[in-house]
């Protein structure tokens, strides 16, 4: 059997011309693998408008959407899960609908370029119709011939009663086929289950992990701060004997603020950045990125405590001048603020260096 031969089987058996093209689209699809499109069927079955297969092509995907369309939704289903499911199908659909425009437009090229084809054809077939009326003559001996035409169409006839009866029974092993695919389904279905299952197990055990670490950090923070306290009132001892050697550390000072203004700057993108990752991340990693997040922030705090501790240990160890802020004696147009624990000053925009 042939697809053309098929297609003369269903064209015996369908009247309506729409109904015509969706048997020729599952034919095409189902049994003979082939994609259908609008120009293929027009050349296949030749019946109605030009917009007839483009029309019967559409309700054959949207019957075949409904057929096979899958319920994903089921109450133990993340939202984001099933949001994916639809959006892929969305995809799928609109790129089938794309592929079936494009199709379409390609069949009203070929179906215009036929027209201009028949427009000469019936020019010439003007010039032949005088020729035909001495043809009709010739033709009445041919009646004889027609009827045993008309024999072997009867018979022709008589094959494709058989052919649709072997159709019938292929349709009911399809529908066999549909069934053990469904089957097959809910078995993908209950495996997809038992891996979420998995991974949420895995999630829940991530989370234990990370509450240790952020105890660990704690403790650690706890400790710095301890330390941090006790370089605070070392600083103070310090801060009484920098005060005559000011004039000295104060490009040291500015070339330190301008590096603090760079440092918030990379911070305030660093917290863009930060900001930004975490509106993508789900709903159930929020709080752990919350807490790692925290975690870095006082870790870098800690980081430039200290590098300050370390630069106030040596510059306050014996044989060279401690070079720090000093609190007590602040110079008039400057005020103190307080950075990572330490004193800093800050100059005043009125003053002149």
């Amino acid at each position: 059997m042939t697809l053309e031969s098929d297609i003369e089987a269903v064209r015996e058996r369908a009247q309506d011309t729409q109904a015509l093209y969706r048997e020729v689209c599952a034919l095409m699809f189902f049994r003979y693998g082939e994609t259908p499109t609008a120009n293929r069927l027009y050349q296949l079955v030749r019946k109605g408008s030009m917009s007839a297969p483009a029309k019967a092509l559409r309700e054959f995907w949207v019957e075949v959407r409904e057929k096979t369309r899958v319920d994903v939704g089921r109450p133990d289903l993340p939202p984001e899960v099933a949001t994916a499911a639809g959006e892929l199908a969305a995809n799928l659909w609109r790129l089938s609908n794309d592929a079936a425009t494009a199709a379409l437009d390609v069949f009203r090229q070929d179906a215009q370029a036929e027209i201009a084809a028949a427009r000469q054809q019936a020019q010439a077939m003007e010039s032949q119709c005088n020729d035909a009326s001495l043809q009709a003559e010739q033709a009445a001996g041919s009646v004889a011939t027609l009827g045993q035409q008309i024999s072997g169409l009867e018979a022709r006839l008589v094959e494709l009663q058989t052919a649709n009866d072997m159709l019938t029974g292929q349709l009911a092993a399809s529908k066999d086929e549909i069934a053990a695919g469904a089957a097959a389904l809910a078995d993908a279905r209950r495996d997809f289950a038992e891996e979420l299952a998995k991974l949420r197990r895995s999630h829940a055990q991530n989370e234990q992990r990370l509450a240790a670490a952020e105890k660990r950090a704690l403790l650690e923070i706890e400790s710095e701060r301890t330390a941090a306290s006790r370089a605070r009132k070392e600083l103070q001892t310090a801060n009484e004997r920098i005060t005559l050697q000011e004039v000295e550390h104060r490009s040291e000072r500015d070339a330190l603020r301008d590096g603090l203004a760079t440092a918030k700057a990379e911070l305030g993108a660093s917290t863009a950045r930060c900001a930004v990752m975490d509106a993508q991340l789900s709903e159930k990693d929020a709080l752990l990125a919350g807490r790692l997040a925290s975690a870095d922030l006082l870790r870098q705090r800690l980081e430039t405590m200290s590098r300050h501790l370390e630069t106030a240990r040596t510059e306050s160890a014996p044989g060279r001048p401690a070079r720090r802020p000093r609190t007590k004696a602040v110079p008039q147009g400057r005020a103190s603020i307080d950075f990572s624990g330490g004193p800093f000053v800050k100059r005043s925009p009125n003053q002149k260096r």
